[in-house]
Protein backbone atom coordinates (compact mmCIF):
# COMPACT_ATOMS: atom_id res chain seq x y z
CA UNK A 1 0.00 0.00 0.00
CA UNK A 2 1.41 3.37 -1.04
CA UNK A 3 1.71 6.33 1.33
CA UNK A 4 -1.14 8.15 -0.41
CA UNK A 5 -3.42 5.13 0.02
CA UNK A 6 -2.47 4.88 3.69
CA UNK A 7 -3.29 8.55 4.20
CA UNK A 8 -6.67 8.12 2.49
CA UNK A 9 -7.38 5.03 4.59
CA UNK A 10 -6.41 6.88 7.76
CA UNK A 11 -8.65 9.82 6.88
CA UNK A 12 -11.59 7.52 6.12
CA UNK A 13 -11.10 5.59 9.36
CA UNK A 14 -10.97 8.84 11.32
CA UNK A 15 -14.23 10.00 9.79
CA UNK A 16 -15.82 6.58 10.36
CA UNK A 17 -14.66 5.97 13.94
CA UNK A 18 -14.37 9.44 15.44
CA UNK A 19 -16.76 11.61 13.42
CA UNK A 20 -19.09 8.68 12.58
CA UNK A 21 -19.41 9.77 8.96
CA UNK A 22 -18.33 8.16 5.72
CA UNK A 23 -21.28 6.41 4.15
CA UNK A 24 -22.91 3.03 4.61
CA UNK A 25 -19.71 1.21 5.58
CA UNK A 26 -18.97 3.71 8.34
CA UNK A 27 -22.51 3.31 9.67
CA UNK A 28 -22.17 -0.47 9.56
CA UNK A 29 -18.81 -0.32 11.39
CA UNK A 30 -20.17 1.81 14.23
CA UNK A 31 -23.34 -0.28 14.57
CA UNK A 32 -21.24 -3.45 14.62
CA UNK A 33 -19.06 -2.09 17.45
CA UNK A 34 -22.15 -1.05 19.41
CA UNK A 35 -23.74 -4.49 19.02
CA UNK A 36 -20.46 -6.15 20.02
CA UNK A 37 -20.26 -4.09 23.23
CA UNK A 38 -23.85 -5.00 24.15
CA UNK A 39 -23.22 -8.68 23.32
CA UNK A 40 -20.16 -8.67 25.61
CA UNK A 41 -22.20 -7.26 28.47
CA UNK A 42 -24.90 -9.90 27.92
CA UNK A 43 -22.21 -12.63 27.84
CA UNK A 44 -20.73 -11.46 31.15
CA UNK A 45 -24.17 -11.51 32.79
CA UNK A 46 -25.16 -14.91 31.39
CA UNK A 47 -21.89 -16.67 32.13
CA UNK A 48 -22.14 -15.67 35.79
CA UNK A 49 -24.65 -18.53 35.98
CA UNK A 50 -22.25 -21.39 36.65
CA UNK A 51 -24.33 -24.11 34.99
CA UNK A 52 -24.65 -22.14 31.75
CA UNK A 53 -20.96 -21.30 31.72
CA UNK A 54 -19.96 -24.93 32.22
CA UNK A 55 -22.24 -26.05 29.40
CA UNK A 56 -21.03 -23.45 26.88
CA UNK A 57 -17.52 -22.66 28.15
CA UNK A 58 -15.82 -23.09 24.73
CA UNK A 59 -18.24 -20.66 23.10
CA UNK A 60 -17.75 -18.03 25.83
CA UNK A 61 -13.97 -18.35 25.57
CA UNK A 62 -14.04 -18.13 21.77
CA UNK A 63 -16.34 -15.12 21.89
CA UNK A 64 -14.09 -13.39 24.46
CA UNK A 65 -10.94 -13.94 22.37
CA UNK A 66 -12.62 -12.61 19.21
CA UNK A 67 -14.05 -9.61 21.06
CA UNK A 68 -10.70 -8.73 22.64
CA UNK A 69 -9.00 -9.02 19.25
CA UNK A 70 -11.53 -6.63 17.69
CA UNK A 71 -11.39 -4.16 20.57
CA UNK A 72 -7.58 -4.26 20.58
CA UNK A 73 -7.52 -3.57 16.83
CA UNK A 74 -9.96 -0.69 17.37
CA UNK A 75 -7.74 0.70 20.15
CA UNK A 76 -4.64 0.56 17.93
CA UNK A 77 -6.47 2.08 14.95
CA UNK A 78 -7.83 4.96 17.04
CA UNK A 79 -4.29 5.70 18.26
CA UNK A 80 -3.07 5.59 14.65
CA UNK A 81 -5.75 7.89 13.19
CA UNK A 82 -5.84 10.46 16.02
CA UNK A 83 -3.36 12.68 14.13
CA UNK A 84 -6.22 13.48 11.72
CA UNK A 85 -8.05 15.26 14.54
CA UNK A 86 -8.89 18.96 14.35
CA UNK A 87 -7.35 19.39 17.81
CA UNK A 88 -3.75 20.57 17.48
CA UNK A 89 -2.76 18.63 20.61
CA UNK A 90 -3.37 15.30 18.82
CA UNK A 91 -1.75 16.11 15.46
CA UNK A 92 1.89 15.47 16.35
CA UNK A 93 2.96 11.94 15.32
CA UNK A 94 4.40 11.07 18.74
CA UNK A 95 3.25 13.59 21.36
CA UNK A 96 -0.22 13.74 19.84
CA UNK A 97 -0.67 9.98 20.09
CA UNK A 98 0.61 9.96 23.66
CA UNK A 99 -1.87 12.69 24.58
CA UNK A 100 -4.65 10.75 22.88
CA UNK A 101 -3.77 7.53 24.75
CA UNK A 102 -4.09 9.47 28.00
CA UNK A 103 -7.47 10.97 27.06
CA UNK A 104 -10.60 9.69 28.90
CA UNK A 105 -12.11 7.79 25.94
CA UNK A 106 -8.78 6.12 25.10
CA UNK A 107 -8.48 4.98 28.71
CA UNK A 108 -12.01 3.55 28.46
CA UNK A 109 -10.92 1.57 25.38
CA UNK A 110 -7.87 0.33 27.29
CA UNK A 111 -9.93 -0.74 30.29
CA UNK A 112 -12.22 -2.68 27.93
CA UNK A 113 -9.40 -5.10 26.98
CA UNK A 114 -7.16 -4.90 30.05
CA UNK A 115 -8.92 -7.63 32.11
CA UNK A 116 -8.26 -10.22 29.39
CA UNK A 117 -4.53 -9.48 29.27
CA UNK A 118 -4.35 -9.40 33.05
CA UNK A 119 -5.82 -12.91 33.14
CA UNK A 120 -3.04 -14.05 30.77
CA UNK A 121 -0.13 -12.55 32.69
CA UNK A 122 -1.46 -12.85 36.24
CA UNK A 123 -3.00 -16.29 36.56
CA UNK A 124 -3.41 -15.96 40.33
CA UNK A 125 -6.03 -13.23 39.99
CA UNK A 126 -9.59 -14.39 40.59
CA UNK A 127 -11.07 -14.98 37.13
CA UNK A 128 -14.54 -14.10 38.37
CA UNK A 129 -13.33 -10.62 39.21
CA UNK A 130 -11.70 -10.21 35.81
CA UNK A 131 -14.83 -11.42 34.01
CA UNK A 132 -16.91 -8.97 35.97
CA UNK A 133 -14.54 -6.13 35.08
CA UNK A 134 -15.44 -6.74 31.44
CA UNK A 135 -18.72 -4.96 32.22
CA UNK A 136 -16.66 -1.78 31.99
CA UNK A 137 -16.89 -2.24 28.22
CA UNK A 138 -20.33 -0.73 28.60
CA UNK A 139 -18.53 2.63 28.93
CA UNK A 140 -17.56 2.34 25.26
CA UNK A 141 -21.17 3.10 24.38
CA UNK A 142 -20.59 6.70 25.49
CA UNK A 143 -19.01 7.22 22.06
CA UNK A 144 -22.32 6.45 20.37
CA UNK A 145 -24.91 7.62 22.92
CA UNK A 146 -25.49 11.37 23.07
CA UNK A 147 -27.45 10.93 26.32
CA UNK A 148 -24.48 9.30 28.05
CA UNK A 149 -22.19 11.95 26.61
CA UNK A 150 -24.53 14.62 28.01
CA UNK A 151 -24.39 12.99 31.45
CA UNK A 152 -20.58 12.82 31.36
CA UNK A 153 -20.42 16.49 30.32
CA UNK A 154 -22.65 17.44 33.26
CA UNK A 155 -20.52 15.36 35.65
CA UNK A 156 -17.39 17.15 34.46
CA UNK A 157 -18.98 20.58 34.77
CA UNK A 158 -20.48 19.94 38.20
CA UNK A 159 -17.54 17.95 39.58
CA UNK A 160 -16.58 20.61 42.15
CA UNK A 161 -20.15 20.99 43.41
CA UNK A 162 -20.64 17.23 43.60
CA UNK A 163 -17.41 16.79 45.54
CA UNK A 164 -18.51 19.50 47.97
CA UNK A 165 -21.92 17.85 48.47
CA UNK A 166 -20.33 14.42 49.01
CA UNK A 167 -17.87 15.95 51.49
CA UNK A 168 -20.76 17.44 53.48
CA UNK A 169 -22.52 14.07 53.37
CA UNK A 170 -19.42 12.28 54.69
CA UNK A 171 -19.07 14.86 57.46
CA UNK A 172 -22.68 14.29 58.50
CA UNK A 173 -22.15 10.52 58.56
CA UNK A 174 -19.07 10.91 60.76
CA UNK A 175 -20.71 13.42 63.10
CA UNK A 176 -23.84 11.31 63.50
CA UNK A 177 -21.70 8.23 64.24
CA UNK A 178 -19.86 10.23 66.88
CA UNK A 179 -23.12 11.47 68.39
CA UNK A 180 -24.76 8.05 68.66
CA UNK A 181 -21.52 6.66 70.12
CA UNK A 182 -21.68 9.26 72.89
CA UNK A 183 -25.40 8.73 73.50
CA UNK A 184 -25.76 4.94 73.17
CA UNK A 185 -22.20 3.63 73.37
CA UNK A 186 -22.52 2.58 77.02
CA UNK A 187 -26.00 1.07 76.47
CA UNK A 188 -25.20 -1.04 73.38
CA UNK A 189 -21.42 -1.44 73.36
CA UNK A 190 -21.57 -4.24 70.75
CA UNK A 191 -23.32 -1.90 68.26
CA UNK A 192 -22.32 1.62 69.27
CA UNK A 193 -19.27 0.93 71.46
CA UNK A 194 -16.96 2.86 69.13
CA UNK A 195 -17.24 5.34 66.28
CA UNK A 196 -16.23 2.76 63.62
CA UNK A 197 -18.97 0.40 64.90
CA UNK A 198 -21.52 3.21 64.73
CA UNK A 199 -20.62 4.14 61.15
CA UNK A 200 -22.92 1.48 59.65
CA UNK A 201 -25.92 2.80 61.58
CA UNK A 202 -24.92 6.35 60.67
CA UNK A 203 -24.66 5.62 56.94
CA UNK A 204 -28.05 3.90 56.63
CA UNK A 205 -29.71 6.55 58.81
CA UNK A 206 -28.31 9.55 56.92
CA UNK A 207 -29.28 7.87 53.64
CA UNK A 208 -32.76 7.28 55.18
CA UNK A 209 -32.54 3.59 54.28
CA UNK A 210 -33.13 2.43 57.83
CA UNK A 211 -32.57 -1.33 57.70
CA UNK A 212 -33.58 -1.67 61.34
CA UNK A 213 -30.80 -4.08 62.23
CA UNK A 214 -29.19 -1.48 64.53
CA UNK A 215 -31.49 0.93 66.38
CA UNK A 216 -31.17 3.18 69.45
CA UNK A 217 -33.15 2.22 72.56
CA UNK A 218 -32.92 5.34 74.75
CA UNK A 219 -35.14 8.40 74.40
CA UNK A 220 -32.17 10.68 73.72
CA UNK A 221 -30.88 8.24 71.09
CA UNK A 222 -34.26 8.13 69.33
CA UNK A 223 -34.56 11.93 69.30
CA UNK A 224 -31.03 12.20 67.97
CA UNK A 225 -31.79 9.59 65.30
CA UNK A 226 -34.91 11.47 64.20
CA UNK A 227 -32.91 14.67 63.83
CA UNK A 228 -30.29 12.87 61.76
CA UNK A 229 -32.96 11.30 59.52
CA UNK A 230 -34.59 14.67 58.79
CA UNK A 231 -31.21 16.29 58.17
CA UNK A 232 -30.12 13.36 56.00
CA UNK A 233 -33.12 13.78 53.69
CA UNK A 234 -31.93 17.29 52.78
CA UNK A 235 -28.22 16.48 52.60
CA UNK A 236 -28.55 13.20 50.68
CA UNK A 237 -30.70 14.95 48.06
CA UNK A 238 -27.97 17.50 47.26
CA UNK A 239 -26.07 15.41 44.65
CA UNK A 240 -29.29 14.57 42.81
CA UNK A 241 -30.34 18.23 42.84
CA UNK A 242 -26.92 19.32 41.55
CA UNK A 243 -27.07 16.78 38.71
CA UNK A 244 -30.63 17.75 37.79
CA UNK A 245 -29.76 21.45 37.77
CA UNK A 246 -26.60 20.83 35.75
CA UNK A 247 -28.54 18.72 33.24
CA UNK A 248 -31.15 21.45 32.77
CA UNK A 249 -28.49 24.15 32.35
CA UNK A 250 -26.53 22.06 29.84
CA UNK A 251 -29.65 21.31 27.80
CA UNK A 252 -30.52 25.03 27.87
CA UNK A 253 -27.02 25.92 26.63
CA UNK A 254 -27.30 23.38 23.82
CA UNK A 255 -30.73 24.65 22.81
CA UNK A 256 -29.38 28.21 22.73
CA UNK A 257 -26.46 27.06 20.60
CA UNK A 258 -28.88 25.38 18.18
CA UNK A 259 -31.06 28.48 18.22
CA UNK A 260 -28.08 30.71 17.39
CA UNK A 261 -27.13 28.55 14.40
CA UNK A 262 -30.75 28.46 13.23
CA UNK A 263 -31.00 32.27 13.40
CA UNK A 264 -27.81 32.57 11.35
CA UNK A 265 -29.15 30.14 8.77
CA UNK A 266 -32.48 32.02 8.54
CA UNK A 267 -31.01 35.50 8.25
CA UNK A 268 -32.45 35.86 4.75
CA UNK A 269 -35.82 34.53 5.95
CA UNK A 270 -35.62 31.04 4.47
CA UNK A 271 -33.67 27.79 4.69
CA UNK A 272 -32.22 25.79 1.80
CA UNK A 273 -31.57 22.04 1.78
CA UNK A 274 -27.91 22.48 2.75
CA UNK A 275 -28.88 24.57 5.75
CA UNK A 276 -31.39 21.96 6.88
CA UNK A 277 -28.79 19.19 6.61
CA UNK A 278 -26.30 21.24 8.62
CA UNK A 279 -28.86 21.96 11.34
CA UNK A 280 -29.86 18.29 11.54
CA UNK A 281 -26.22 17.22 11.92
CA UNK A 282 -25.74 19.84 14.61
CA UNK A 283 -28.90 18.68 16.41
CA UNK A 284 -27.59 15.11 16.50
CA UNK A 285 -24.11 16.23 17.55
CA UNK A 286 -25.20 18.35 20.51
CA UNK A 287 -27.83 15.79 21.55
CA UNK A 288 -31.13 17.69 21.60
CA UNK A 289 -34.35 15.93 20.69
CA UNK A 290 -36.36 16.44 17.52
CA UNK A 291 -39.21 17.88 19.59
CA UNK A 292 -36.92 20.52 21.12
CA UNK A 293 -35.43 21.35 17.73
CA UNK A 294 -38.91 21.69 16.22
CA UNK A 295 -39.97 23.97 19.08
CA UNK A 296 -36.91 26.20 18.61
CA UNK A 297 -37.55 26.27 14.86
CA UNK A 298 -41.16 27.39 15.35
CA UNK A 299 -40.13 30.09 17.84
CA UNK A 300 -37.49 31.49 15.50
CA UNK A 301 -39.84 31.31 12.53
CA UNK A 302 -42.49 33.27 14.42
CA UNK A 303 -39.98 35.87 15.56
CA UNK A 304 -38.65 36.42 12.04
CA UNK A 305 -42.17 37.25 10.92
CA UNK A 306 -42.52 40.14 13.37
CA UNK A 307 -42.70 43.52 11.60
CA UNK A 308 -43.46 46.99 12.88
CA UNK A 309 -44.80 49.73 10.62
CA UNK A 310 -43.89 53.22 11.78
CA UNK A 311 -42.55 56.56 10.60
CA UNK A 312 -39.03 57.86 10.89
CA UNK A 313 -38.81 60.34 13.79
CA UNK A 314 -36.49 62.59 11.73
CA UNK A 315 -37.96 62.72 8.23
CA UNK A 316 -41.42 61.16 8.83
CA UNK A 317 -40.78 58.64 6.04
CA UNK A 318 -42.79 55.37 6.43
CA UNK A 319 -40.61 52.49 7.69
CA UNK A 320 -40.95 48.73 8.15
CA UNK A 321 -38.97 47.37 11.11
CA UNK A 322 -38.34 43.60 11.11
CA UNK A 323 -37.48 41.91 14.40
CA UNK A 324 -35.49 38.71 13.95
CA UNK A 325 -33.90 37.56 17.20
CA UNK A 326 -30.81 39.44 18.19
CA UNK A 327 -30.97 42.39 15.78
CA UNK A 328 -33.32 44.67 13.82
CA UNK A 329 -33.46 45.40 10.06
CA UNK A 330 -34.85 48.73 8.94
CA UNK A 331 -35.84 49.40 5.31
CA UNK A 332 -38.09 51.91 3.56
CA UNK A 333 -41.68 50.69 3.11
CA UNK A 334 -43.24 50.39 -0.32
CA UNK A 335 -45.61 53.25 -1.02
Amino acid sequence: MSRAQMLRARQWLYLALEVQKGGAWATFLNHFLMVLVVANVVAVVVESEHAIYEAYAPFFEWFEVCSVAIFTLEYVLRAWICVESEHIAFQHPMRGRIRYLLSPMALVDLVAVLPFYLSLFFGLVDLRVLRSLRLLRLLKLTRYSHSLALLLAVLRQEADNLISALFILCMLVLLSATGIYLVEGHIQPDKFGSIPRALWWSAVTVATVGYGDVVPVTLVGKVFSGTIIITGIAIAALPAAILASGMINELKRRRESFRFELVRAMENGKLDFGGLRYLEKMRVKIGISRADARLVFEEVKQETRLQTYTNCPHCAQPLVIKHPPGHIHVRPAKR
